[in-house]
């Protein structure tokens, strides 16, 4: 792991632990008592964190974007608008040419390795790669994975204390939730495929939206940007909960 990797890995990190320091602070609690909670956090999950891969930060959405940008570009697809296979390294086209493309920080020869050992790639013939899929889906706990729940949980974070912060609701960002507390077990295998069905539909809109009007494609001058997005996810609370009683309250509540 390089340098810059790690750097960039412990920034990720830091955010995060600001992010939730200030949500904590602002919510009232004393630094005294955040300390305590800390080293009461780390000394029950300290033997886990050791035995924790520590390797470098290879970026899940970069990793969507290339993939976004394989099925979407004529340079890489077919007239049947399906992915071309094409080689790992070298001049565009190729993954490495895609890499770079989407994200000139990295490492875009190592990120193209990278995705092939995560299984993101699929060989073709020639020695050429296709897509394995349009999204980027991982298991297991590595780099991409350690960086998706650092990001993800200091921006879920950054949104709710930017809400809370701002008087109109013209100024603040959508961050919603719909649950029930008592959906029928032999509903969850419906839940999950309507679920993705609809959070599907709906990023991919957001995603079109998103793409259309980002910097680097267009030719009008541009000043400032931001980092902008939607984050979906579903849940489902996998603890057993008794029937109801005649009055509607849970037993186990």
């Amino acid at each position: 792991m390089s340098r810059r990797e790690t750097e960039r890995q412990q920034s990720e990190y830091v955010q995060l632990m600001r992010s939730m320091f200030d949500f904590l602070l602002t919510s009232g609690m004393e630094v005294k008592a955040i300390r305590r909670v800390v080293e009461r956090a780390l000394t029950e999950e300290g033997a886990r964190s050791r035995e924790s891969p520590r390797r470098g930060d290879f970026g899940l959405a970069t990793a969507g974007r290339v993939l976004d940008r394989w099925h979407r570009s004529r340079n890489y697809t077919t007239e049947r608008a399906v992915p071309r296979a094409i080689p790992l390294l070298g001049r565009a086209p190729s993954v490495e040419a895609l890499v770079r493309s989407e994200n000139a920080r990295v490492e875009s020869a190592e990120f193209a390795r990278r995705l092939k050992s995560l299984g993101f790639l699929i060989r073709a013939a020639g020695g050429r790669y296709k897509p394995a899929a349009r999204i980027a889906v991982v298991a297991g706990l590595n780099p991409l994975i350690q960086e998706y729940v650092a990001r993800s949980s200091s921006t879920l974070l950054q949104t709710i204390r930017h809400n809370i912060s701002r008087p109109r609701s013209s100024q603040k960002l959508i961050e919603r939730f719909a649950e029930v507390p008592d959906l029928p077990a032999e509903c969850e295998t419906a839940f999950r495929r309507f679920s993705t069905e609809q959070g599907w539909a709906m990023l991919d809109r957001m995603n079109d939206w998103l793409e259309s009007r980002r910097a680097q494609r267009t030719t009008r001058r541009v000043g400032r940007t931001v980092r902008a997005g939607v984050h979906l996810y579903a849940y489902v609370d996998g603890r057993k909960r008794r029937k109801r009683d005649n009055a509607g309250i849970t037993a186990s509540d």
